[in-house]
């Protein structure tokens, strides 16, 4: 049974919906960034400058250089198609301003696109944008955070919902679900967290996951700040997750069983767990990890430190929990 979870991880985080990892790029850590549109045609990010590459032929497509704003770059790209790209470009400071560059002739000419923004409004603040299937996502703001969605190509935009003390970055999808991930700010962790079913039919909403509290069992955490790390950290977690079919669930949906301590760094016990219940410790990245077991109790010390999960079995059930190892 083990080396079956072992084998179905393992092929999720090669590659099962995995999120790119350069979904955010960063100031002189990110240059020469790919991204394939369709065809044999790929388009390549460097600081400033976009690039079409093409079978022994690359050539610039865009030079999105502000000589009055010489700290902004190319923070992100995505497409509709072969033809249709987004380029977001922005400040290397955390909250600045951006721009959302928008070409419908594959890059001949672009125009800026203010279609989410109202006038009225704050400067936005774009942290990234995602396209999943047929549906858009914008991820606005530092510490007062919103994500807006598009349902129809980008043609119009609502607000989806947002909150205090977040800075939203990015989605990762799973299935029908998804998850939703954020990166550190002045008082909060990066975190992640499942979208629950009932916000997926809202919209115009504040909605408060918690997660900036830090430890809260809803919610998956990173220990390394660095924003390329954070990313390849939560899209592990996500997609290990997604391919046992189980998402994360709260403590209350699973009838009390939940790992204590939660930090650890030497043990862990099951309170509510059936006695006859299989278990297994997983690392973020799919492998099982022989931990010595008794009593209910599981000797973590060994461990090095990180996300784990604990997969419960029992009959066709299987149920997933989450702790970190100090």
């Amino acid at each position: 049974m083990a080396s079956i979870i072992r084998t179905l991880l393992l092929c999720a985080v090669m590659g099962l919906g995995a999120l790119p990892l350069h979904a955010q790029r960063q100031w002189g850590l990110s240059d020469s960034t790919s991204y394939a549109v369709g065809g044999d045609t790929t388009l390549i990010a460097a600081r400033h400058i976009l690039y079409r590459a093409l079978p022994g032929d690359t050539t610039v497509l865009w030079d999105f250089t502000d000589a009055q704003e010489p700290d902004h770059f190319i923070r992100d790209v995505d497409h509709w198609s072969s033809s249709e790209f987004y380029v977001l470009v922005g400040s290397r400071y955390i909250g600045g301003n951006t721009t959302l560059f928008h070409s419908t002739d594959a890059g001949a000419t672009w125009q800026v696109d203010s279609s989410f923004y109202d006038a009225a409004d704050e400067p936005p603040s774009l942290n990234q944008m995602s396209i999943v299937g047929d549906t858009a996502y914008l991820f606005n703001g530092y510490y007062i955070s919103e994500v807006l969605r598009s349902f129809d190509r980008g043609a119009t935009w609502q607000n989806w919902f947002g909150s205090l003390i977040a800075h939203y970055y990015g989605i990762i999808p799973c299935g029908e679900d998804a998850f939703i991930f954020g990166m550190v700010g002045d008082a909060f962790p990066p975190s992640m967290w499942q979208v629950p079913d009932t916000l997926w039919t809202q919209q115009g909403i504040q909605f408060w996951s918690g997660c900036h509290n830090g430890g809260q069992p809803q919610c998956h955490y990173s220990l390394n700040n660095q924003y390329a790390a954070v990313v390849s950290h939560f899209d592990s977690i996500a997609t290990s997750l997604c391919a046992l079919g189980l998402g994360f669930s709260e403590p209350d949906a699973m009838s009390g069983v939940r790992v204590v301590p939660n930090p650890t760094s030497e043990h862990i016990q099951l309170p509510g767990v059936a006695a006859y219940a299989e278990l297994w410790i997983v690392d973020a990245l799919g492998r099982v990890q022989e931990t010595p077991y008794a009593d209910r109790v599981f000797d973590v010390s060994g461990l090095s430190a990180g996300v784990y999960f604990v997969i419960i079995g029992s009959g066709a059930e299987r149920t997933v929990l989450r702790f970190v190892k100090e």
